[in-house]
């Protein structure tokens, strides 16, 4: 048996058929109903339920703020990331209007790999200024 089910990149057929079809389904529903992703998977025929909804909610809903995360923003993520370390990005998300659990994500592992960078490069310099001037 053959799958129609693709993999990897998105095509903006496909993002206009899921966008179609999640306005459809609010057509038809309660607003406040949570939307069937394996309904929306099965009208779309190409797709998996959570592809379709990871999809929808890191990029086609028209709610998120796609502009760069504001100062204030990047703060407040950190702080609440250093005070209350067991919240899940999805906790952290819900804060911030606009903002995806993959957007707080992704600025958290920038902001982590951009910390350990700056620490290799002092750990070189100091062993580099050892190296120069051994202590005797």
């Amino acid at each position: 048996m053959t799958s129609n089910i693709l993999r990897g990149l998105w095509n903006e057929s496909e993002d206009g058929r899921l966008r179609y079809l999640v306005k459809q389904f609010r057509i038809c529903h309660e607003q406040d109903e949570q939307i069937s992703w394996a309904s929306i998977s099965y009208y779309m025929g190409t797709r998996t339920a959570k592809q379709c909804r990871e999809r929808w909610i890191n990029h086609l809903n028209e709610t998120i703020n796609k502009s760069p995360l504001s100062e204030e923003e990047e703060r407040y993520i950190l702080t609440l990331s250093r005070l209350q370390p067991d919240l899940t990005y999805v906790q952290i998300s819900e804060k911030l209007p606009g903002r995806t659990p993959l957007i707080v994500k992704n600025f958290i592992y920038r902001d982590r790999a951009k910390k350990a960078k700056s620490a290799l490069r002092i750990r070189k310099k100091m062993r580099l200024s050892n190296m120069l001037n051994p202590r005797t």
